[in-house]
């Protein structure tokens, strides 16, 4: 039976890796240099997924402050914690490395589709070693301010990079479901991410609880 996809896309943090304790570290980071507590790792799970900027205001929200002004003084401070120790404390999520030599065997093209900085994202797959398993990497501001997921433009243009043909994409968060939906394309959510919610309230076309499943779905699905 032939592959039904060409194309399989991935989320990043929640989905390809677990990388909770180092942007915990960051954020907290961040918060202490303005003096507010710490928050626990489990819970800064549920903060990502719209990129560092949104997950800095979450986790500033958390501590019941909302203001855009502290965001913008805030921001450098967490990008610069992060971006020293990005790769540090990162680990990859049971089963994905054989689920994408699989998909490779198959002649599938993987690419990553992150709300994070484009370079981040980069550097964090090269320090990782991933990054030569991805036909191409694209980040939150690749396409321009405001074109991240749940938009489908970087949807598109992850198809276009990897020179057309039947695509799914593989998420943890409604970012990666609503943006999939919008370019067409079915997704898979896996259960293991940093869910805000239950999973199954994502509205994915299939859920997976480990990356041993993910070859066997993307069949289903196809």
């Amino acid at each position: 039976m032939s592959f039904p996809f060409a194309i399989v896309g991935f989320d990043l943090d929640g989905t390809l890796v677990d990388s909770s304790i180092e942007l915990s570290a960051s954020l907290n980071h961040a918060l202490g240099h303005a003096g507010y507590p710490p928050i626990d790792p489990a819970e800064v799970k549920s903060l990502v997924g719209m990129g560092a900027r949104v997950m800095l205001e979450r986790g500033l929200a958390n501590q019941g402050i909302v203001d855009p002004g502290l965001v913008k003084r805030l921001f450098p401070v967490f990008l610069e914690h992060y971006e020293a120790n990005l790769g540090s404390d990162c680990t990859v999520f049971p089963g994905l490395l054989d689920a994408l030599d699989t998909l490779a065997e198959k002649g599938v093209q993987s690419a990553v589709v992150t709300n994070k900085f484009e370079s981040l994202a980069v550097q964090l797959l090269d320090t990782i070693g991933l990054s030569h398993r991805f036909a191409t990497i694209i980040g939150g501001d690749t396409m321009g301010k405001g074109s991240g997921k749940p938009a489908p433009d970087p949807i598109f243009e992850m198809i276009a990079r990897c020179g057309g043909g039947r695509a799914a994409f593989v998420g943890d968060a409604s970012p990666d479901v609503m943006a999939s939906k919008a370019a067409g394309i079915p997704c898979v959510a896996v259960s293991f991410g940093f869910l805000a919610h239950p999973v199954e309230e994502l509205g994915a076309d299939a859920v997976i609880d480990h990356f041993d499943a993910l070859v066997p779905t993307l069949y289903t699905l196809g």
